[in-house]
C-alpha cells in the first residue's frame, strides 16, 4: 500500500497539533496560556527611560589582529609558500591548485619524520612519535589518491591530464623514483628505512585505482605512468623553507612546531580551493560532483585534527619554553590561539559555515523572509522522494555539507583539548567554545529530519511513502 507525500505531511502535522498524548508535542501551547487562569495584572520589569544597550554575543569567527597574523605568517614562511601555491606551471591541469599544496604537505611530513628520528634528546618518545608521523603520512596519501581518482572520474577535468611520463622514459623498468624528495633517501637510512618502506607501500596501495603512480619510489608493479612529482612539488624549494626566524633559540620543539603548522597551512589552502569548487558545482547543478568535493573537505578537516593532535607528543617543558621564546604570550593584551592567527583557516571556517546559503538553491526554493516552513517542507520532500528526478544527488550534497559542519566543529573542540593539555586549561578558552557549541548551521534540514523521525516513530500503519 502506498500513500502520497502530501498525506504524510498532513499526518505529521495532525500528530503534532491534535494529539492529546502527554508524550506528543503540543503546538497549541500559546493559546492555552492565553486562556489559562492567569492574574489580570502580572508584575512587569520596568526599565529606565535611558535604555542601556545590551551587548550581543558575537558568533562570527574572527582572526587575530594584523600584527599577530603577520608574525605567524613570517614564522611559517607563508609568503614563500603562497608564492609556490599560486604558481601556474601546468595551465592545462585543472587540479594543480588543489593537489600542489597537498604534495607540499606530504613532503614536509617526510621532513618532520627525519627531524623526529634525528632528535638528540634522550627523553622524547621516539617510537610513538614515529608512529604518529607515519599515520599522518598515510592519511595524507589516502586523501591525495582520492583527489586523483575524483579528477579522473570527473568529465570536466578528464581531459586536463596531470603531468605524467611513460615508464619507458625511466631506466628502471619497474620502479619510479623522485630525485629530490626525502622519502627515497629515508628508505635507505637505517633509522627510518622500515617506516619509509611502509609509507611507500601505502602509496602503491592507495594509488591502485589511478591510471598513474605518484613517483616517490614505490614499486610500480602495474607499470603505470609516473607522476612528475619533482616538477609539481619542487621538494628542494620546499625544504629551503625549513629555517625559521627563531632557530637561534636552540629549542628542538621549534622544528616540530614549525613543520606541523606548515602541514596544516598547506591542507588549509587545499580545502579552500575545494570549497570554491563546491560553490561552483552547486551553481552548475552538478550536485554529485559537489557531494564528492564536500566529503573531501570533511576528510581534510579530520586530517587537520590529526595534525594538531601531534602536538601532544611534544615535551611540555620544552614547548612552554618555546612558547615564551616565540612570543606566544599576551601581545598588547591579546591572547590568541595559533589557529586564529591563521587567516586562511579562519576564512575556511567561514566558508564552511556559509555553505548554508546554498541550501535554498539546492532545494530549489526561495527563502521565506517571515521564517515560514517552506525550506523544511522542501527538504522533507527531497528526503522522501529521493528516487525521483535524481533527488538522491540533493541528499548526497546536503549530507556532505552537514558532515563538513560536524568535522569542523570536532576540529575546534579537539583543538581546545590539545591547548589544555599543552598549556593548561586556563588558556584553553580562546573563542573555541562559541564555535562548536553554536546551533546547527542547517536548521531547516535539522527540522525536516526531526519531523520525519517523529512521523515514523508515531505512524502505526505499515505503509511505504512514495
Amino acid at each position: 500500500m502506498c500513500v502520497s507525500l502530501s498525506y504524510k505531511y498532513t499526518t505529521i502535522f495532525h500528530f503534532l497539533s491534535k494529539s492529546n498524548s502527554p508524550n506528543m508535542v503540543d503546538l497549541d501551547w500559546q493559546t492555552k496560556m492565553v486562556h489559562s487562569n492567569m492574574p489580570p495584572k502580572s508584575p512587569k520589569l520596568s526599565l529606565p527611560d535611558n535604555n542601556i544597550p545590551i551587548p550581543l554575543r558575537q558568533n562570527d569567527i574572527t582572526a587575530a589582529s594584523s600584527p599577530i597574523c603577520a608574525a605567524y605568517d613570517n614564522y611559517l614562511r607563508l609568503p614563500e609558500l603562497r608564492a609556490l601555491w599560486a604558481s601556474n606551471d601546468f595551465p592545462n591541469w585543472a587540479n594543480e591548485p588543489i593537489l600542489k599544496p597537498t604534495l607540499h604537505a606530504l613532503e614536509i611530513t617526510f621532513r618532520l619524520l627525519a627531524t623526529v628520528l634525528s632528535d638528540p634528546r634522550p627523553y622524547i618518545n621516539k617510537r610513538e612519535w614515529t608512529r604518529r608521523v607515519e599515520s599522518l603520512a598515510t592519511a595524507q596519501i589516502q586523501i591525495i589518491a582520492m583527489l586523483c581518482e575524483d579528477e579522473e572520474e570527473n568529465p570536466e577535468t578528464r581531459g586536463t591530464t596531470p603531468p605524467v611520463s611513460d615508464i619507458n622514459g625511466f631506466i628502471a623498468q619497474s620502479r619510479s623514483y623522485s630525485e629530490e624528495s626525502l622519502l627515497p633517501r629515508l628508505a635507505t637510512w637505517h633509522k627510518s628505512k622500515d617506516v619509509a618502506r611502509r609509507i611507500l607501500d601505502s602509496v602503491e596501495y592507495q594509488m591502485m585505482r589511478c591510471t598513474y603512480t605518484l613517483g616517490l619510489g614505490e614499486a610500480n608493479l602495474a607499470g603505470k605512468k609516473i607522476f612528475l612529482y619533482d616538477a609539481v612539488c619542487r621538494p628542494s624549494e620546499i625544504h629551503s623553507l625549513e629555517t625559521t626566524p627563531f632557530d637561534y633559540v636552540g629549542n628542538c620543539e621549534n622544528k616540530t612546531l614549525h613543520a606541523t603548522q606548515q602541514i596544516a597551512e598547506c591542507w588549509t589552502r587545499a580545502v579552500r580551493k575545494l570549497l570554491e569548487r563546491v560553490a561552483e558545482s552547486v551553481e552548475r547543478k552538478t550536485l554529485e560532483k559537489a557531494a564528492r568535493e564536500c566529503h573531501a573537505v570533511e576528510r581534510i578537516w579530520k586530517l587537520l585534527t590529526e595534525v594538531e593532535d601531534v602536538h601532544v607528543m611534544m615535551d611540555p617543558e620544552d614547548f612552554l619554553r618555546l612558547k615564551k621564546e616565540l612570543g606566544m604570550m599576551r601581545n598588547c593584551g591579546e591572547m590568541v590561539a595559533f589557529c586564529f592567527r591563521s587567516r586562511e583557516l579562519v576564512e575556511v571556517a567561514r566558508m564552511c559555515r556559509d555553505l548554508r546559503q546554498k541550501v535554498p538553491e539546492i532545494l530549489e526554493v526561495e527563502v521565506d523572509p517571515t521564517g515560514g516552513p517552506g525550506m523544511m517542507e522542501a527538504a522533507m520532500k527531497v528526503y522522501s522522494e529521493k528516487e525521483k528526478r535524481n533527488g538522491f544527488e540533493k541528499v548526497h550534497v546536503l549530507q556532505g555539507m552537514q558532515a563538513i559542519e560536524v568535522a569542523m566543529k570536532r576540529f575546534f573542540y579537539a583543538y581546545k583539548q590539545v591547548v589544555a593539555v599543552m598549556m593548561g586549561s586556563s588558556e584553553a578558552d580562546n573563542g573555541f567554545t562559541q564555535i562548536f557549541l553554536e546551533p546547527t548551521y542547517f536548521p531547516s534540514l535539522d527540522a525536516a529530519k526531526t519531523f520525519l523521525a517523529y512521523y515514523w516513530e508515531n505512524n502505526n500503519q505499515n505503509v511505504v511513502p512514495c
